[in-house]
C-alpha cells in the first residue's frame, strides 16, 4: 500500500506542476484586410502573398510621345519613356486560404487573362483534379454607352462566386461614381464588401470615357485623347476591378475575367469599342487578328491589306511572345483630336486611326503590331529598347514588304543623325532629347542588325537579339544585351553596340551597296517552335495519357512531357536555343539546323509540390494545375497540412491544460495496471 500511494503522489505531483507551467497557445491566425493589395492586415509576411497584376510581364507601351503624361494619371513617365500602363487602373487581387479545423496559412489566388478558364477543383473520378467553371471566380464587367451622358459609359461588374469562397471585397477604379450595388456594400473608397449570401452580386457604376495626354513625339498628332466618347460611338479603356479576400481548400479558386457589351460593340483584354461596327477576323501564323471597323471610320487601306501586312509582320518577327489574338480597332479621325496616331496596351491591344497608310516608313500598323512582341522586363539602361525596335522594325518590314523603296527607308532613318538626339546616351533616359529613343534608338537598331549579319555571314541578325530580351529571365539590362550582341554577331560587333548605347557617338546611315551585302542575300536562319503532333502528355504511377486543352491537371509526383518541333524557316544554317520555363525555372535547349531543316526535342518535369504553374516553351503558354496525390493525403482533408502555428507564451489558453490531464490520466493508468499486475 505504501508504494501504491507514492505512485499516486507522483501522478498529482506531476499534474500540479504542469498546471502551474505558463499556458501556452497557437497564435490567432489574421484576418484579410478590407483593401486588396495592402497587407497590414493580412498577417505576417511570412503568412501571406500579395499577387501584383502590375507587373509589367508584357511591356504596353504605346505610341504616345516621349515623356508624355495623361491628365487623369494613366501614363507613367521614366525619363522620357511613356508606358501605357495605370497603376489605378490594374487590379490587385488577393486572396487567402481558410484549411478547415487547423491554423491556416495565406495562400495567393493566381490572375487569369480575360476570357480564360483556368479552374480547377479536387475530382471525384479517376483525375487527381478536374476543371470546373463552377470553382472559379468570374468577373464579368459588361459596359453600356449611355448616350444620353455622352462623355460617360455604364460598367456593371457581376462576381459569380463558389461556394467555398467565405469573404471577398472588390476595389473599383479610383474615378468610378457608383450608381447602385446588389449584394455589395460600400466599406471605404471605392471598395465594396460582398455580404457573403448573394451567389451574383453586382455593382453598377459610370466612367470618364475621356483620357488625355499631352501631344509630343514623332507619332503624336493635334489633339489630346487616348479614349474618347462622341455621340455615336465610344474607344475606352476597360475599367478594371480588384479582388481580395478568403476561401476554403485546395486548389485555390481560378479567377476569370470576361467584358461584354450591353448593345453593339466589340471588347479585346484592355480595349472596347462601343458603337456600330463590323469586324474583320483574319488567321495568320498561329494568330487571330481581329480588326473592328466602325461605322464612321473611312479606311484609308483596305481590310485585306492591313491584314497582309500584320501577317507578314507575324511570319516575318521570330522572336517569342505571339500571342493567339490580337485585337485591333481602326479608330475614327473625322472630329475627333487625337493625341497619338495609335496606341498599343495591354498584351496585344491596339487602335490605329483609320487614315493611317501603310507605305510609310513609320507604318503605324506594324510600329503598334511590335509593341505586342514585347515580352521583357526593362531596366532603366535597356528602355531605350522599346520604341527603338518597334520604330526600326516598322520601317525594315515596310521595306522587305515592298511598300517603300530605300531611298524612303534610308532618309526615316537619318533622322537618328540629328541633333540634339544623336548625343544622347541610350541607356541614360535623362539624357534624351527630341526623341532620342525613337530616332536614334532605331539608328543604332539598324547599324546593329547589319554589322551582325555581317559577322555572322548572314546566319543572325537582330532578330535573334530581341528574342533573347523576351526569353531573358528578369529585368533586362545593358549587360545582358551587350552580351546577347556578342552571341549573335561577334566581340567587335559587341563592342561596336556598347558605343552606340553607352556613349554619345552615333553612327551613319549605310548605302544602298551595303544594304545589299548585308540584307539582300539570303535570308538568316529563323526558327519555328510549335507543339508536335504528340503535343503534351502526363506520366506518372496511375497513368500515362495525351493531355486536353489548357489548363493542364495533374497530381504531385507526375511528370508533364512536352514535345516541341524545331523548324528553320530561313534561307541559311543557324543555331537555335529553345528554353523550357515552368515558372521562374529554365531549361534550355540548344541546337543547329541546315535551312528548311527540322527536329523535335521534349521536354519534362515532374511537380513534386502541389499548386498552380505557368508553362511556356517557344510562343506556347499554359497553366498546369498540380493537386494532391490522393494516395499520399489524409482522408478528410482538403489541401496542403497546414504549418506548425507560432508559439506564443503569454497567450491565454487551454490547450496544455487539457495535454497535461491526459497525460496525468495515463500515468495513473498505467501506474494502477502496474501495481495490479503485482
Amino acid at each position: 500500500m505504501s508504494r501504491q500511494r507514492v505512485a499516486l503522489f507522483f501522478v498529482f505531483l506531476m499534474v500540479g506542476w504542469l498546471c502551474a507551467a505558463p499556458v501556452v497557445a497557437a497564435a490567432p491566425a489574421s484576418s484579410v484586410g478590407d483593401t486588396a493589395g495592402v497587407d497590414d492586415d493580412v498577417g505576417s509576411e511570412a503568412d501571406s502573398t500579395a499577387i501584383d497584376d502590375n507587373a509589367p510581364t508584357s511591356p504596353a507601351f504605346d505610341s504616345l510621345a516621349s515623356g508624355d503624361t495623361a491628365d487623369t494619371g494613366d501614363a507613367t513617365s521614366h525619363g522620357h519613356v511613356t508606358q501605357d500602363h495605370d497603376d489605378e487602373n490594374e487590379p490587385v487581387d488577393h486572396l487567402v486560404r481558410e484549411p478547415a479545423g487547423s491554423v491556416g496559412f495565406d495562400t495567393p489566388l493566381g490572375v487569369d487573362s480575360v476570357g480564360t478558364d483556368t479552374a480547377a477543383s479536387l475530382s471525384t473520378g479517376d483525375s487527381p483534379l478536374q476543371a470546373s467553371s463552377q470553382d472559379e471566380i468570374r468577373l464579368t464587367t459588361t459596359l453600356d454607352r449611355t448616350p444620353s451622358r455622352v462623355g460617360t459609359f455604364t460598367a456593371t461588374l457581376e462576381v459569380r462566386i463558389p461556394d467555398r469562397v467565405t469573404e471577398l471585397t472588390a476595389r473599383l477604379p479610383e474615378d468610378a461614381d457608383v450608381q447602385r450595388t446588389r449584394g455589395f456594400s460600400r466599406d471605404s473608397g471605392t471598395s465594396y464588401t460582398w455580404d457573403g449570401n448573394t451567389s451574383r452580386p453586382t455593382i453598377t457604376y459610370e466612367m470618364p470615357a475621356d483620357q488625355r495626354a499631352n501631344r509630343e513625339g514623332p507619332l503624336a498628332d493635334d489633339g489630346r485623347l487616348l479614349f474618347t466618347e462622341t455621340s455615336d460611338w465610344a474607344l475606352v479603356r476597360i475599367p478594371q476591378a480588384s479582388i481580395s479576400g478568403r476561401y476554403t481548400g485546395t486548389p485555390e479558386p481560378a479567377l476569370n475575367r470576361r467584358t461584354q457589351i450591353d448593345g453593339s460593340g466589340a471588347a479585346g483584354e484592355r480595349i472596347a469599342f462601343l458603337g456600330e461596327h463590323t469586324v474583320r477576323t483574319h488567321r495568320a501564323h498561329g494568330q487571330t487578328f481581329r480588326l473592328v471597323v466602325p461605322e464612321d471610320a473611312r479606311l484609308r487601306e483596305s481590310p485585306s491589306e492591313i491584314f497582309s501586312s500584320l501577317a507578314s509582320a507575324s511570319d516575318r518577327l521570330r522572336v517569342g511572345d505571339r500571342d493567339s489574338e490580337v485585337f485591333a480597332v481602326a479608330a475614327p479621325s473625322r472630329n475627333v483630336n487625337w493625341a497619338v496616331r495609335g496606341l498599343q496596351t495591354g498584351s496585344a491591344d491596339m487602335w490605329v486611326q483609320d487614315s493611317e497608310r501603310l507605305a510609310d516608313p513609320a507604318n503605324v500598323w506594324i510600329h503598334e503590331y511590335v509593341h505586342t512582341r514585347q515580352d521583357y522586363r526593362a531596366a532603366e539602361d535597356f528602355q531605350w529598347f522599346t520604341e527603338a525596335t518597334a520604330t526600326y522594325y516598322a520601317a525594315l518590314l515596310t521595306l522587305e514588304e515592298g511598300r517603300i523603296d530605300f531611298e524612303q527607308f534610308a532618309e526615316f532613318m537619318r533622322r537618328g543623325e540629328g541633333s540634339p538626339q544623336a548625343s544622347a546616351r541610350l541607356t541614360r533616359p535623362s539624357t534624351w532629347e527630341n526623341f532620342a529613343e525613337y530616332r536614334k534608338g532605331a539608328l543604332v537598331s539598324g547599324e546593329i542588325d547589319r554589322q551582325i549579319r555581317v559577322a555572322s555571314n548572314g546566319e543572325a541578325s537582330f532578330d535573334d537579339v530581341f528574342a533573347d530580351a523576351n526569353s531573358h529571365s528578369g529585368e533586362m539590362r545593358a549587360r545582358d544585351f551587350e552580351r546577347s550582341v556578342g552571341n549573335a554577331g561577334d566581340s567587335a560587333v559587341r563592342d561596336e553596340a556598347t558605343r552606340y548605347t553607352t556613349t554619345s557617338d552615333v553612327p551613319r546611315m549605310w548605302n544602298s551597296e551595303a544594304h545589299a551585302e548585308a540584307f539582300g542575300g539570303l535570308d538568316p536562319a529563323r526558327f519555328s517552335f510549335t507543339l508536335a503532333d504528340s503535343g503534351v502528355s502526363v506520366s506518372g504511377p496511375d497513368r500515362e495519357e495525351t493531355l486536353g486543352d489548357d489548363p493542364f491537371e495533374l497530381a504531385v509526383n507526375e511528370t508533364l512531357r512536352v514535345t516541341m518541333e524545331i523548324q528553320n524557316v530561313g534561307e541559311t544554317a543557324g543555331d537555335y536555343t529553345l528554353t523550357f520555363r515552368v515558372n521562374d525555372s529554365e531549361t534550355p535547349h540548344t541546337g543547329r539546323l541546315e535551312p528548311g531543316a527540322s527536329e523535335t526535342h521534349q521536354f519534362s518535369h515532374t511537380f513534386t509540390e502541389p499548386g498552380e504553374y505557368v508553362v511556356s516553351v517557344g510562343d506556347e503558354t499554359f497553366t498546369v494545375v498540380v493537386g494532391e496525390d490522393e494516395s499520399d493525403s489524409d482522408a478528410g482533408l482538403i489541401g496542403d497540412a497546414p504549418e506548425p502555428p507560432d508559439i506564443d507564451v503569454d497567450a491565454p489558453g487551454f490547450g496544455v491544460v487539457t495535454a497535461a490531464t491526459g497525460i496525468a490520466a495515463l500515468l495513473a493508468l498505467l501506474v494502477a495496471g502496474r501495481f495490479r499486475r503485482h
